[in-house]
């Protein structure tokens, strides 16, 4: 009983050992143009709104904002870490003189 190798013939990147390498991927045979045409609307989109005064200073407030609720929830479980910390040491001291 033989099983078959759905990747034999494939190394380990996903190529095919045929020989056969001077062939462009599928996604470069088809629609180069419109493809470049994406690229270039989204970088002039991407140039746009970094030039923009107005986007650059609502991302940094809103960083800042973003920031600023990090820093509070982690001296919040720094918080809560200190009192169960403080709850063990004290159920630990509390049943030491039982024995």
């Amino acid at each position: 009983m033989t099983r078959h190798n759905p990747y034999y013939g494939y190394n380990a990147y996903g190529h095919s050992q045929s020989g056969d390498v001077s062939r462009e991927p599928a996604y470069r045979q088809q629609n180069s143009k419109t493809h470049f045409v994406m690229g270039l609307a989204a970088g002039a989109a991407v140039a746009y709104l970094l030039s923009n005064k107005k986007f650059r200073e609502g991302m940094a407030t809103t960083g800042e904002k973003a920031w600023s609720a990090v820093r509070g929830e982690v001296e919040e479980l720094k918080e809560r870490l200190e009192d169960t910390q403080a709850e063990l040491e004290y159920y630990r001291n509390l049943h030491k003189g039982d024995k």
